[in-house]
């Protein structure tokens, strides 16, 4: 089954070849397509020379490169796809596992932080406790980790994600989106590092414009109309910490 990994980068040169080369090493002979969301420094060229191919983000942030990865994957012949960040906080060792869960149903497996001993830093742990329970009220599904961008999909949940996933914001709304659609999103336990260096999309005041977009998309993916049945997330398929370590 081909196999297809995403990583969206900006400004990522120091960091993005390390993570390139450690997914080729948990999945050999899946096609890497890294996303350059507009880079100053060589991040493209770093991606190109570990091995990868490399696209021009069309559009803005975050969503805009998962939305431009999205659509050139489904320009191919990829039938399932990790995507997870270029920073290296997002263990690629774990991307076999996240596939595996996938399956009977599930067409969206997200890592989670929940159950490891990597619970993020104070503020993040906040705002995802919130979002969390803002999921929760919205569609009934308990998930834990929200903010989490290291996921597994199937085609069948990258066609529906590039079609509906707003170019603005790919946080607890997604998983909202994702409940909507009928996709059954399962976490499975992934202890994750800390980023320490570059920007994250979390930090100061560019972490709580973000906060204040999720919400607000969230609460238009629990309007959302598709015609499909409301399912909830599998119960009990997130793994434990111990699991995870494994």
């Amino acid at each position: 089954m081909p196999i297809a990994v995403l990583i969206p980068a900006r400004d990522e040169g120091p960091r993005v070849a390390r993570t390139v080369r450690e997914v080729m090493a948990a999945l050999p002979g899946a096609a890497v397509l890294v996303v350059d969301g507009g880079s100053r420094d060589d991040t493209a060229w770093q991606a190109r020379r570990a091995g990868a191919q490399v696209v021009s983000q069309r559009g803005t942030g975050y969503a805009g490169a998962l939305l431009s990865g999205y659509q050139a994957l489904l320009a191919g012949p990829a039938r399932r796809v990790v995507q997870l960040d270029a920073d290296g906080q997002h263990p690629a060792v774990h991307a076999p596992r996240l596939l595996a869960a996938l399956g009977e149903g599930r067409h969206l497996a997200l890592a989670s932080r929940h159950g490891t001993d990597s619970p993020g830093p104070w503020a993040r742990r906040a705002g995802n406790h919130l979002l969390s329970e803002l999921v929760q009220g919205l569609t009934g599904a308990r998930l834990h980790d929200v903010t989490s961008g290291f996921w597994a999909m199937d085609r069948h949940a990258l066609t529906l994600l590039a079609r509906h996933m707003p170019g603005d914001c790919a946080d607890a709304n997604v998983r909202v989106l994702a409940v909507r659609l009928g996709l059954r999103p399962v976490e499975v336990a992934v202890p994750m590092t800390t980023r320490t260096s570059g920007r994250s999309m979390h930090d100061g005041w560019r972490g709580a414009a973000n906060f204040a977009v999720s919400v607000r998309r969230a609460v238009e993916a629990g309007r959302l109309q598709v015609g499909l049945p409301r399912l909830e997330p599998v119960a009990g398929a997130l793994s434990d910490a111990a699991g995870a370590s494994g």
